[in-house]
């Protein structure tokens, strides 16, 4: 790649702004900007955001109206790590005839060295675009010539003839902000409307006409309606382990078309009602209507008259399975089909709406009360059923009433059990489709523990230690281990090798119910750790947790594990001849309605036999909770590596 070098000889003359301030002003480099050498805000920060502003506004096109963004951020890089936040994404929006493009791009990398300024500029050929998923496209580029020190800044514009959404802004993200604004410049033509998130009361609102242009569109004369938004010193939003997605807790706005008024005088609501939106997916030709479409071709996919005489349990693992087992999942999530209902039996893949709403017209034909659940996955965060807005939702699902029981199911994973929906697809709740009900929301938390176990034998020896163990994953801990290493020898011992050990011997073992657990068995050979002809055994080898991976002082958003989970750890030590107990832990236990830990050591003749039992009773934990399932981590990071000490007699 060619990047353009060019080289400022005077530091403080040209190019410079105020060297009392940070300058806000794409391309005016200040001395503040220069001389930050740490944020004193956050002194552990690998980068910050100078500033980062934003603006749409519309433009008058062939097709009415256009809406444009722009954007321009700086982002000083502080330390080797910041590095990475030089790694640039653009997303715009796709779908069907209606489209976005970003039709002006500039970046530049700035650094000051030997009392030079220089500024690398991004070149045409550095970006590449790439497809997310069924709607949204990413542009990504590298800024380059980057080190700990420099500057980098860009600046884009999109076009786009999406109206429905205005562009969210988020005021915060992984590194602190000094300095965020976003300007909405609207149209009498197009009433919005907008939800604040975590914002408090430390945005700046500033509403304003602007006078300075004066419009015309069919007859009418107007001004845009500048809203503008603006907040200081933001923090870094700080996320770990056990969360959805920071889109549901980051400061940001969120707007939503509400209102459409023509120059007619004519006026549209387009803010709907859960029933009408609900009604609206009902009579979508990729929705609703595909879905009765599956339904009458059902007889030419599956044969129906097969399955006359069995109960509904065993029609719906038929059909489910089927699906599974027939198509592929293009691993693109969406709401709408992509393709006819001819095309998906005949191509034999599609997105995630493709497959389920097949499956839910096949069960609906083989008389199976099935309906379509609109959901957000876990990576879109959060749908908020205070406001009926589309596009909140980016998946659907299938709900079913098998022998009196309401089972959520999904088509896209053969892993997962059919009476299961992928651990992606967990997210709090979902909308029935069903227009002839009322409106009902369907929970979509996990109930079920997804289990764990270890039982190792360990029979020492001063030179060498043979080890056999047994696993057991049941649940979701099973339909992972299942996509990754399915029923392959090869790949079991590649997945074990990866703990740094060398694996003798690998298999996997009988299980009872094949669908929801995944079992597996390994020999090792490891060399027990010697001091003083003392023996350290570490009774769980490297199973056992070793860092919590909750390490803030407080946080103020739940803790998200997905599922419940235990996790089981015995391990029998076998005392070699000529050596005797000389050090074993103490038992302990916590039990209360969030959490069981039970740790015990129990010497038996020429063994010693070590159990951690650890249960996270609840899916999802209060963000007050946060100290106590803090305190649990440490517990077991601390009793699962407890180690046996053995001395010679």
């Amino acid at each position: 790649m060619k990047n353009l070098l060019i080289s400022l000889f005077t530091v403080f003359c040209f190019y410079l702004a105020n060297a009392q301030d940070f300058s806000f002003e794409y391309g005016q480099v200040s001395n503040a900007d220069i001389e930050l050498k740490e944020y004193d805000k956050d002194k552990t920060a690998e980068a910050v955001v100078i500033y980062d502003k934003g603006s749409s506004y519309f433009v008058q096109s062939s097709n009415g109206f256009d809406l444009i963004f722009e954007r321009s951020k700086r982002i000083k890089i502080l330390t080797e790590a910041g590095i990475d936040y030089a790694e640039i994404e653009i997303p715009f929006y796709r779908e069907g005839s209606i489209f976005e493009k970003i039709v002006e791009l500039e970046a530049i990398t700035h650094n000051f060295e030997n009392g030079k300024l220089t500024r690398t500029l991004l070149t045409s050929d550095s970006w590449n675009d790439e497809i997310y998923n069924d709607y949204w496209m990413v542009r990504k580029f590298a800024m380059p010539n980057v080190k700990a020190g420099s500057i980098i800044e860009f600046k884009y514009k999109i076009s786009s003839q999406y109206l429905f959404n205005l562009r969210d802004w988020e005021f915060q993200s992984r590194i602190p902000t000094i300095y965020s604004e976003y300007k909405a410049a609207m149209i009498p033509f197009y009433e919005y409307i907008y939800l604040a998130q975590r914002t408090g009361s430390s945005m700046a609102t500033e509403n304003y006409v602007d006078r300075k242009y004066t419009h015309e569109f069919a007859g009418t004369t107007y001004n845009d309606l500048v809203n503008k938004f603006s907040m200081k010193d933001i923090p870094a939003f700080d996320s770990e382990d056990y969360i959805t997605s920071i889109n549901d807790y980051i400061i940001k706005i969120d707007f939503q078309l509400a209102k459409v008024n023509y120059p007619n005088g004519a006026v549209k609501d387009v803010m709907s009602t859960w029933p009408k939106l609900i009604q609206e997916y009902s009579d979508h030709n990729d929705f609703g209507k595909y879905v009765k479409k599956c339904e009458k071709a059902a007889s030419k996919i599956i044969d129906l008259n097969a399955l006359k005489g069995k109960t509904a349990t065993e029609k719906f693992d038929e059909i489910v399975s089927y699906v599974k087992n027939n198509f592929s999942w293009n691993e693109y999530n969406g709401k709408y089909a992509s393709k006819s209902a001819n095309d998906i039996v005949k191509d034999k893949f599609g997105n995630a709406a493709d497959l389920n709403l097949l499956t839910i017209g096949l069960l609906r034909a083989a008389g199976i009360e099935a309906t379509p659940v609109l959901i957000s996955t876990r990576e879109n965060g959060k749908v908020s059923d205070n406001y009926p807005f589309a596009h909140y939702f980016n998946y659907v699902v299938i709900l079913a009433s098998v022998d009196g029981k309401m089972i959520l199911s999904d088509a896209t994973d053969l892993n997962v059990a059919n009476n299961r929906i992928p651990s992606r697809c967990i997210n709090d709740q979902g909308l029935l489709v069903d227009p002839d009900r009322d409106v009902k929301w369907i929970g979509l938390q996990c109930k079920f523990p997804s289990i764990s176990t270890f039982d190792f034998n360990i029979d020492l020896s001063q030179e060498t230690s043979n080890v056999k163990v047994r696993s057991l994953a049941s649940e979701y801990k099973a339909f992972r281990l299942k996509s990754i290493i399915g029923d392959n020898v090869d790949k079991l011992n590649e997945y074990l090798e990866e703990d740094d050990y060398k694996i003798d011997r690998a298999d996997f073992s009988k299980v009872s119910n094949k669908d929801k657990e995944f079992r597996y068995e390994y020999d090792l050979t490891v060399t027990p750790e010697t001091i003083n002809e003392k023996l350290y055994i570490k009774p769980f080898l490297n199973k056992a947790l070793s860092d919590n991976p909750l390490n803030q002082p407080t946080r103020s958003y739940p803790i998200d594990m997905t599922y419940p989970t235990k996790n089981i750890l015995t391990s029998t030590i076998i005392i070699p001849e000529g050596y005797e107990l000389d050090y074993q832990p103490e038992n302990y236990k916590i039990n209360n309605n969030l959490f069981e830990l039970n740790y015990t050591v129990e010497p038996v003749e020429n063994t010693v036999r070590v159990t951690l039992v650890t249960d996270f009773k609840e899916s999802v934990y209060e963000a007050k909770d946060y100290s106590k399932i803090k305190f649990y981590f440490n517990e077991i990071v601390k009793r699962g590596n407890e180690k046996i000490v053995l001395k010679k007699i």
